[in-house]
């Protein structure tokens, strides 16, 4: 590091030593372009080519999951479209909030009133299914499903419910059993 001294005060100057111009990223540039990835492990070294590892099936999870968000904000999207007028239509509040739980990893899924009505009366829920809020649709979600798998809910313009919920429970693909 460099000191100068000015008037009997010291002052440091930043030094080069570990600026930014010290970082690599991703390796050596000598690497970079180059095909698969050398390892040595235990005294042992292997060669992995990058385009032979998994195949199709490493990456079934990751096109699992861009699928379920794809969905998901296809719900959302459907619920912007149509007539003005609609008066059972999600305001952009409600989909700006149901678009950061799909951020956060939640899915949209929807549910019919009548659906909603036979959890209600297998939960002992009171549950009005001529005039159902998104409140009470949530409360009677959450009682059958559990509170951290519900996430919100909100009414659809079609009249059914949109809901978001996690995407796994107890390690299985959720969706609502019909």
């Amino acid at each position: 590091m460099a000191t100068s001294t000015t008037k009997g005060r010291s002052s440091r100057t930043r030094s080069t030593y570990g600026s930014w111009a010290g970082f690599s990223y991703g390796g050596s540039p000598s690497s970079y372009g180059t095909y698969g990835s050398t390892s040595k492990k235990y005294g042992k070294t292997s060669t992995r080519k990058s385009g032979t590892s998994g195949g199709a099936t490493a990456y079934k999870s990751c096109c699992n999951k861009f699928e379920q968000k794809i969905q998901s904000y296809k719900t959302l999207c459907a619920q912007a479209q149509g007539t003005s007028g609609s008066y059972n239509r999600p305001t952009p509040g409600t989909l700006n909030t149901f678009a950061n739980w799909i951020n956060k990893g939640a899915i949209v899924q929807t549910c019919s009133p009548q659906q909603v009505a036979r959890w209600a009366r297998a939960a002992n829920k009171n549950f009005n299914p001529k005039n159902p809020t998104p409140t009470a649709c949530k409360t009677v979600l959450a009682k059958k499903f559990g509170r951290t798998t519900i996430k919100a809910v909100a009414r659809c313009a079609n009249g059914s419910f949109m809901v978001a919920t996690t995407p796994t429970v107890n390690g299985r693909t959720f969706h609502f059993p019909h």
